[in-house]
């Protein structure tokens, strides 16, 4: 059905504008002051318990109104049937099978149907009345620009919602057939419910155990839709709607079409629209037909569409069935693991000896290995040294990603090993999720080491040599260090490594770095300890060194 089809009466409180962000005052619960009047309320019939205080919304099938149950003072919605309809028995048929298929699926997310009866010959059901605002009206009031990811994970928390009313529903054997951002209520405190199951298909059992499943009566009827829609056979709305519910048969529709609609609200949240929107309505249902809609990066911009998102999203969306996600169920787990920052990255092995990544290269990826080994190595005074040795679980060459230019180092695979590949692009999506000082102050901190990197305090270009260096920390642990049983040397590596700073102006890294290629000097970054196993060694490379350097 159309936007502006009003067979499927809302029984929500709806409003063009979204409510003020307070919540609203709710009134206290009161006391039973006259227990002989509650008794003679609670006495009567469902039906003569129903007080009207005013109407919700009315359309063709319809009208809504809010009641109070006057024996429990419950406040409700009150659904009941135009009773020239009564006659109409598809039209009966759907009222009927619209109440007890949301009596049936009880779940958090789903409205819960209290009651159904009939009064004077209008047959009625009871259900939760919900105040809040649809997730319609919450997309419509979002500012324009990017989104703060705070109301982008927000939203997606709705939709998870959504998906787990729907794998309910699904494993009872109910395709809901309008999902959509209008049938999504958000409640003043954060409930969530989807909407309108009046035209929910109803697929009956799949498997033995049919008790699971909502019982099916005349499914060949249910599919006779009442006249005056569009073709006598496409229900739902053009703009969310699946291809193949597009085309009319409502027996192709399963699991997976509601999954295309659910995609359809997380593209509306991503790009401010629904997917279709054609000049009219039999336009947008050519273009529900053959499932021809934009990307949303094409629409909003790259920057305002996390990549993995729109993967997730165009997945859901796909034209084909089987190219989409199985159930909402799949889909959730691929929306948990985007929002937790656990997205897929592709994954790469590289053999023992293989170089990953090249000093002086550009680079545009970021690796965190899964298994195996690497050695970081860089030239220093013309010769190639190892400065640290990776494991699972660690992470390099996210510099040149965060910071332009060339990498500052090479890896070496040293055993085999298996690596995610993380792009510069997906690296800048995730940035762009942060908050915007945080991003900055990573890109800061990336630029600043890159600039230590470079320049000539790190390259001894002129600067204190690794011998010099090397010669200076021995001097150290001669005066002040604490000798072990075994005759070394060892003193607190952040005291020691201050003082050379600020004596010859090479920070930490870089001492680290010199002083790796002798092999008599131990770092112990965990105790904090530098330690000289054998000082006469030392001394004695040392002199040789400074004799030729």
């Amino acid at each position: 059905m159309s936007e502006t089809d009003d067979r499927t009466i809302m029984h929500v409180r709806r409003g063009s504008e979204p409510p003020p962000a307070p919540r609203r005052e709710l009134e206290p619960i009161g006391g039973i002051e006259d227990v002989a009047a509650t008794m003679a309320e609670f006495r009567k019939t469902s039906v003569d318990r129903l007080v009207v205080l005013g109407p919700l919304a009315a359309g063709g099938m319809g009208t809504v109104e809010i009641v109070v149950d006057s024996a429990i003072g419950r406040r409700m919605a009150k659904k009941s049937m135009h009773s020239m309809l009564a006659g109409d028995s598809r039209m009966l048929r759907m009222f009927l099978r619209e109440a007890r298929t949301n009596a049936q699926l009880d779940h958090p997310n789903v409205v819960p149907v209290y009651d159904v009866g009939e009064r004077d010959g209008t047959l009625y059901f009871t259900m939760k009345l919900v105040d809040g605002r649809t997730m319609k009206d919450i997309i419509r009031a979002l500012e324009d620009g990017p989104m703060d990811p705070n109301v982008l994970f927000n939203l997606l928390d709705v939709v998870i919602k959504v998906c787990d009313a729907l794998a309910f529903a699904h494993a009872r054997g109910v395709v809901h057939c309008d999902v959509k951002p209008a049938n999504v209520m958000v409640g003043d405190f954060g409930e969530v419910y989807l909407m309108d199951w009046g035209i929910a298909r109803l697929q009956g059992p799949a498997r033995k155990d049919s008790s699971a499943k909502i019982p099916v009566e005349g499914e060949e009827a249910e599919e006779d839709p009442p006249s005056g829609h569009t073709g006598d056979a496409v229900l739902g709305t053009a703009s969310y709607m699946s291809p193949e519910q597009a085309q009319g048969n409502r027996f192709l529709l399963d699991a997976r079409s509601d999954v295309f609609s659910v995609g359809a609200i997380i593209y509306e949240i991503l790009a401010r629209r629904p997917p279709y929107r054609g000049e009219s309505h039999g336009e947008t249902l050519e273009l529900a037909r053959n499932g021809t809609y934009a990307r949303p990066r094409d629409l909003v911009g790259e920057s305002r569409v996390p990549a993995e998102l729109e993967r997730i999203v165009l997945k859901a969306m796909a034209r084909h069935r089987s190219d989409r996600y199985a159930g909402t169920d799949e889909l959730k787990g691929d929306l948990l693991r985007f929002m937790r920052g656990g997205a897929e990255f592709p994954q790469t092995t590289f053999a023992r000896g293989s170089v990953i990544m090249r000093e002086g290269e550009a680079g545009n990826s970021a690796y965190i290995i899964v298994s195996g080994r690497c050695e970081v190595r860089k030239h220093l005074n013309g010769v190639q040294q190892v400065l640290k040795t990776l494991g699972a679980g660690e992470v390099f060459g996210e510099m040149a990603v965060l910071s332009e230019g060339p990498r500052t180092a090479t890896v070496v695979a040293v055993e085999d090993t298996t690596v995610l590949v993380v792009t510069g692009a997906v690296l800048n999506q995730e940035l762009a999720l942060m908050k915007p000082w945080m991003a900055r102050l990573l890109h800061t901190q990336a630029d600043r080491i890159r600039d230590i990197y470079t320049t000539k305090r790190v390259t001894l270009g002129g600067g204190p040599t690794g011998p010099r260096l090397a010669n200076q920390i021995l001097m150290h642990l001669t005066t002040y260090g604490t000798v072990g049983a075994d005759g070394s040397r060892s003193l607190r590596w952040s005291t020691l490594s201050r003082e050379i700073e600020a004596q010859m102006g090479a920070p930490t890294h870089t001492i680290h770095m010199l002083v790796a290629r002798y092999p008599e000097v131990v770092l112990d970054l965990e105790a904090d300890e530098i330690r000289v196993t054998n000082l006469p060694a030392l001394a004695a490379r040392l002199r040789t060194d400074l004799e030729t350097g």
